[in-house]
């Protein structure tokens, strides 16, 4: 009897020195998570509403129901806007992704086909200059035009092949549709449908837990985009075509085609996070069924 008592004795301590550090790791994530919640209220401008709410949630007036209900209702409707315009924006960014895309695939095709022409030409000339040359070496009498012949094939292959190096960049176009969604991030010409509402552009120049402190989504962006060589630096001349719109008349190549399109696609994934805190938003509220 004594022996257990001291057992438990000796338990009750080792499980409260136990629980403490689980305690401690779960309590930043829970503080991380509020402060995602109030950052999020606050970018759509809910963070009084959310409040009362809170301060009504339990109360049993029926005056104050009705006050839930509205205050549930109006929250909702603008978790829905900003919501929607979240959906406004990334759907411009994939249309001009998909130009992008369409475009780039058209000139790689183009520019593959001349390669592996110059590549045949150059194996078949070169080939059958060759064979001809090969064929007059035969003879004695015929080594001066032999030698002529080879060296002409020679030359053909090396002209083809020249062809096909030069012709591996492609051929470049001028990007003809209306958007540049690209723009607003290095203080270019926006087109009028390029713009991002209020709610997308100060949530990408807001801070995430995820990034070191004091540098925003834009900034993290433009970050990476120098360090993975997009551009060279933010006032590199290759801005000009990536940011370009259809009046300016700007030739793009295959690799301007590829890394905008790259581009746009960073800017898609890092606003569709707010979708994510919008629902975690409206995921947080106090359930109206289980006001008194």
């Amino acid at each position: 009897m004594i022996g257990m008592k001291l057992a438990r004795s000796l338990i009750v301590p080792a499980f409260v020195a136990i629980s403490l550090p689980i305690s401690a790791q779960v309590s930043p994530s829970v503080q991380a998570q509020r402060h995602a919640l109030e950052t999020t209220a606050q970018l759509i401008g809910v963070s009084a509403e959310i409040d009362q709410l809170q301060k009504l949630s339990g109360s049993t007036a029926q005056a104050d129901r009705w006050q839930i209900l509205w205050l549930h209702q109006y929250i909702s409707e603008q978790v829905m806007a900003a919501s929607l315009q979240v959906d406004a924006t990334i759907a411009q960014i994939d249309n001009e992704i998909a130009t992008c895309n369409e475009v780039r695939g058209y000139l790689s095709d183009r520019r593959d086909r001349t390669v592996v022409r110059a590549n045949l030409l150059s194996s078949l000339v070169g080939g059958s200059v060759s064979t001809v040359s090969s064929g007059l070496g035969l003879s004695d009498n015929l080594s001066k035009p032999s030698n002529a012949v080879g060296i002409a094939a020679g030359a053909f292959s090396t002209g083809f092949a020249l062809i096909g190096i030069h012709a591996r960049n492609g051929e470049t176009m001028s990007f003809e549709f209306p958007a540049n969604m690209l723009a607003e991030f290095f203080d270019r010409p926006i087109l009028p449908n390029s713009t991002y509402p209020p709610i997308v552009w100060n949530f990408l120049n807001e801070g995430s837990p995820n990034l070191p402190a004091g540098v925003t989504r834009k900034q993290n962006l433009l970050q990476t985009w120098v360090q993975i060589r997009r551009i060279d630096s933010l006032n590199s001349k290759e801005i000009d075509y990536l940011t370009s719109q259809p009046a300016q008349q700007l030739k793009l190549s295959i690799d301007d085609y590829e890394d905008r399109a790259a581009m746009l696609q960073d800017v898609r994934a890092r606003i569709s996070y707010l979708k994510r805190d919008l629902g975690t938003l409206l995921a947080s509220l106090p359930p109206v069924a289980d006001t008194p």
